[in-house]
């Protein structure tokens, strides 16, 4: 629940008795004053080629030149007409912001620290350099981040949680409950993950502006009261055409901003109505705040400047401070005890001459609204002149016109005497702004003769002690490194902040004879009787203390008595466990001993346990090493025995298929010569042979060529002679062999280059066959594929006539990846001449009249090939019979 009722809070820390206005002018003419700090920037030029119309002389005066004697400097009277002015301090063309901030900005933040009020405004001309004076740019920061830089890194470790403090609208604070401020704070944490209202969740890395101006470690400020909390508000606002606009107000679907208006709070301050004020923790959230302001703010386009500011900005920094309680914890529920203090940072549209501008229509109009507010501030500061000067020589004061601009009556107070005053000068060196330099050098040369109003700061004295909050933090410290140790007592312990014995600050001073006595005398009563209520609740709290103190002198006393009986006992027992001690040394040390000889064996076992296991494994690489040599060996020798295995089986059947050739081919001979036989004996008459013709001479004339070449030719050249062709080896004619066999085989042809035709009725038919002239690699007879191999050989006979013959064979492949080829087959081809029928006419020696199966043979067998086969059978049959056939 809230502390207390909402009243407004004062933020004036100067005593004023309001009452009529020369009453508050006399006051404030009594008080210490303070001239109002001008300061100089002046631009850099942005090309060499440009005319300057001012040289600095030193780091306080400037020479402004007129534009003739630039122009024409061989003038004599030159130098007469040089103008000088003199501020507090000039800045040249090569100054940093740093600079700047630490002479103008930097003073500003500690009375803010302080609770003082403060007012920087920046006054020049169009494109003079304000708006980078105040806010920068991302390589060079501005005053207002460096303020808030400095100012976050002072209080950095005493600021109070969120919402412990909450603007009441009245330009006031209140103090929160820790429930109700939990409350505020869970409730902000569901709009921004909603995504609602000015809360809503937004990246602070996204933009690298803010990440830039708020990337500086400055040194904080002293002179901080390190037993208050502090909170710190922003506001931002401008004034365009003479009305007054939030910034930061969350206008929802509406786009266009509602102007405020501007009120007096119950202690006469001046403030914005209604001004949404955004609690920030760190610089980020401020700079995070300024940027969405600067997204509303009017800027525009002239020809003086491309980003012209069309509007008095102001962003005020409002730091809120109140004291802790006796333990230096929480805040003092009292707002009474709140102190308040602004800093506020006018960024000042520049004045512009419209001849030069060129500007017409809304600019023209805006640059009217500028100029009226700068000459109602410029006004004002003259009226403020000319009535302190009348306050000396006794005239009349003027009546100051604050209300004829927003700009003049937002800021009142601080002219006033609420605060120091400060003004930063922009000036651009060119020629052509000559008359507008002229202008405000004039004015600020008026404005240093305005004398501000000094503020005296009255800090509320509760009584409580000064460095209660960090003694506190030191005690807890404290306590939770006792319970580290394991010290329960620690828990009980409690530490004394208490009050400090001083009745206040001294009396008042007064003039009793004075108008004011009655209200002075009033001042002065009140003043006594807090004394007297202090000099009471002092008194009370100086008796607990002393009975607290007896009672702890007591209680000393007696835990004294108890603990030096504890203490004869303990010495007994002490000089018992040290004798204890020693013997039990005595065994350790002789037990050292005999644990180190041990140590030493069992270095030297796990010594001789390495090297054997070494050794071991060295055997077991050798044995494992002759294993994989066996199982190799092993497999050599077993493929060497298949392969001679094979070798041998194909060996053997190749002799088997010779020798079963060979019977066949006796079988085959003898056959035919009983087939003969059988014939012969068959045959009727048999032609008888010459006895003078023994059987040496029948053999040797079967032998001869002409009857072997006659022979021969009485067989079909289709059919194999079988008597008559010369054979090497074994015959390898297979009788069962078909030609349609390889139909489905692929058959490699050797064959040579230029076979002669064969000229047979039947032709050698290889189906699906590859021919080749020679065969000189291995890759030839395996790479095509084939399973059957063919070689055609062609010779001539003796007869003259072409003989051809095909090896046949099978292409088997090896063990070594190469070939071999079994030959299994031999078929032999002879092209020879038809014999014409013989003669007739018998022969003249009758040999063959006595044969009556002449007749009977068929033509293609000659008388010849009859008297052969008689022959021979004669030759047979010799032993059996005698008998002669007649002729």
């Amino acid at each position: 629940m809230k502390a207390v009722s909402r009243t407004p809070m004062r933020v004036s820390k100067t005593p004023r008795v309001h009452q009529t206005t020369e009453k508050h002018r006399r006051e404030t003419s009594e008080m210490a004053k303070d001239p109002l700090n001008v300061f100089c920037r002046v631009r850099p030029l942005q090309s060499d080629g440009f005319l300057t119309s001012l040289r600095v002389k030193n780091s306080t005066t400037i020479a402004l030149n007129p534009q003739d004697q630039l122009l024409q400097p061989h003038k004599q009277n030159g130098a007469q007409r040089e103008i000088q002015y003199i501020f507090k301090h000039v800045f040249q063309s090569d100054a940093t912001q740093q600079d700047v901030f630490a002479s103008v900005a930097q003073p500003l933040v500690a009375n803010l620290v302080c609770g003082r009020n403060s007012l920087l405004f920046t006054y020049g001309v169009t494109g003079s350099g304000k708006t980078y004076t105040m806010t920068g740019n991302l390589r060079h920061r501005g005053i207002m981040p460096r303020c808030l830089d400095v100012l976050f890194h002072t209080i950095s470790d005493f600021q109070a949680k969120k919402f412990v403090f909450k603007p009441d609208k009245l330009n006031g604070f209140e103090i929160l409950s820790e429930e109700d401020a939990l409350l505020e704070r869970q409730h902000e944490m569901n709009q921004r993950f909603a995504g609602s209202g000015r809360f809503a969740y937004r990246n602070k890395d996204s933009d690298p502006e803010i990440a830039s101006q708020a990337s500086v470690e400055p040194m904080p400020l002293l002179g901080l009261d390190e037993d208050n909390m502090y909170s710190v508000f922003v506001t931002y606002i401008e004034i365009y055409n003479n009305s007054v606009y939030d910034l930061l107000e969350d206008s929802g679907i509406q786009k266009t901003l509602q102007s405020k208006i501007i009120r007096e709070d119950a202690h006469r301050n001046m403030f914005v109505h209604g001004v949404t004020e955004v609690e920030v923790k760190t610089v980020e959230d401020a700079l995070e705040v300024f940027q969405m302001g600067q997204k509303k703010k009017r800027m525009g386009h002239t020809v003086l400047n491309a980003e012209s500011s069309r509007s008095h900005s102001v962003f005020n920094i409002r730091l809120v401070q109140a004291p802790t309680d006796s333990q230096g914890e929480n805040v003092v529920q009292d707002r009474q005890n709140i102190t308040v203090s602004q800093l506020s940072l006018v960024d000042l549209a520049g004045s512009e001459r419209s001849s030069r501008t060129k500007n017409t229509g809304v600019r023209l109009r805006e640059a009217g609204n500028i100029n009226n507010s700068l000459m109602t501030l410029r006004t004002c500061l003259e009226y403020l002149r000319e009535n302190q000067q009348a306050a000396i020589n006794g005239f009349s004061h003027k009546k100051i016109p604050y209300r004829d601009s927003k700009l003049t009556h937002m800021f009142k107070n601080y002219f006033d005497g609420e605060g120091q005053v400060s003004m930063i000068v922009c000036i651009n060196p060119r020629m052509e702004d000559y008359d507008e330099n002229m202008q405000v050098m004039k004015f600020a040369e008026m404005t240093q003769e305005v004398q501000i109003a000094r503020a005296t700061l009255i800090k509320t004295d509760l009584g409580l002690t000064p460095g209660r909050r960090k003694a506190n933090k030191l005690f807890k410290i404290a306590v939770n490194n006792l319970n580290e140790l394991g010290m329960s007592e620690a828990k009980d312990l409690e530490v004394d902040v208490g009050l400090v014995y001083s009745l206040g600050p001294d009396f008042p001073f007064c003039q009793v004879d004075s108008p004011e006595a009655a209200a002075k005398i009033q001042e002065l009563m009140h003043y006594l009787e807090q004394r007297i209520e202090k000099r009471k609740r002092l008194r009370a709290n100086l008796d607990i203390k002393f009975d607290n103190f007896r009672q702890m002198l007591m209680n000393l006393d007696r835990d004294n008595l108890q603990l030096s009986t504890e203490l004869a006992s303990l010495k007994a027992v002490y000089k018992h466990e040290r004798e204890r001690s020693f013997a039990l040394e005595k065994r350790v040390r002789i037990h050292e001993s005999s644990i180190d000889a041990l140590n030493n064996r069992l270095t030297k076992r796990d010594r001789q346990i390495e090297e054997l296991t070494f050794k071991l494994n060295e055997k077991e690489i050798l044995l494992t090493q002759k294993e994989h040599e066996k199982e190799k060996q092993k497999k050599k020798f077993s493929s060497k025995m298949a392969v001679e295995s094979d070798k041998k089986k194909r060996e053997l059947e190749i002799k088997l298929r010779q020798q079963r050739e060979k019977l066949n081919e006796r079988m085959r001979i003898k056959d035919e010569k009983l087939r003969l036989v059988s014939n012969i004996i068959r045959s009727e008459d048999l032609p008888s042979m010459p006895r003078s013709q023994s059987s040496e001479d029948f053999l040797n004339d079967k032998d001869r060529g002409p009857f072997t070449a006659r022979t021969e030719s009485s067989v079909p050249a289709t059919r194999t002679d079988i008597y008559d062709t010369p054979r090497h080896g074994v015959a390898a004619a297979n009788n069962r062999h078909r030609r349609s066999r390889s139909t489905g085989d692929k058959w490699l042809e050797h064959r040579a280059a230029n076979p002669v035709p064969l000229g047979t009725i039947m032709q050698p038919f290889l189906k699906n066959r590859k021919s080749v002239t020679k065969l000189t690699d291995m890759k030839t007879l395996t790479e095509h594929g084939a399973n059957k191999y063919c070689l055609v050989s062609q010779e001539a006979d003796t007869d003259g006539d072409v003989e051809t013959k095909l090896y046949k064979g099978n292409v088997i492949p090896t063990c070594g990846g190469g070939a071999q080829v079994v030959f299994n087959d031999v078929e032999c081809l002879k092209q020879k001449s038809p014999v014409h029928s013989p003669s007739r006419k018998r022969p003249s020696n009758g040999t063959m009249s006595a044969l009556g199966v002449a007749s009977a043979l068929p033509s293609t067998v000659t008388s010849i090939t009859v008297q052969d086969v008689a022959s021979r059978c004669n030759l047979g049959i010799e032993g059996h019979s005698n008998k002669k056939t007649k002729i």
